[in-house]
């Protein structure tokens, strides 16, 4: 081995181009971590991105959910209304019903009476015109004995 000057420039060299592969490496390094990082950043705005808009959906279908429920009470509301009218109604129609069956009862009752006195009524007319008759027959039987 030779110990001079060209031993020690060689030397010299090959650590120089040690240290420019050395720099040239981390160079590299450093630009795909700069790259990652800046990749790595891209996806956490995407995926922030992506959670801000499910956040919105999430909080459009819970407005319209409540809205829904709303809309639900609200038609509930209107049925439970509509039950209780309905039962009111059917109350109010039994009533008119049995105050019918009374009225045609009264009615029936009335025609009885009606037909009793009518038939009472033909028989003072019938006795009126039998007395009539007998009082005329008495006149005629007066007058023809008086001439």
């Amino acid at each position: 081995m030779s110990t001079g000057p060209s031993a020690s420039s060689d030397s010299t060299t090959a650590a120089l181009d040690l240290v420019s592969e050395a720099a040239e490496t981390i160079r590299t390094i450093q630009e795909r971590a700069t790259q990652s990082e800046a990749r790595a950043a891209l996806l956490a705005e995407q995926a922030i991105e992506k959670l801000r808009l499910a956040e919105a959906r999430i909080q459009s279908a819970e407005t319209a959910r409540r809205e829904a429920e709303e809309n639900l009470q609200r038609a509930t509301e209107r049925l439970e209304d509509a039950e209780e009218e309905l039962t009111r109604t059917g109350s109010r129609i039994r009533a008119a019903e049995t105050e019918l069956a009374r009225a045609e009862d009264r009615i029936k009752a009335t025609e009885a009476r009606a037909l009793t006195a009518e038939r009472a009524f033909k028989q003072l007319e019938q006795a009126i015109r039998a007395q009539l008759i007998g009082l005329e027959k008495s006149m005629s039987a007066r007058s023809a004995h008086a001439a």
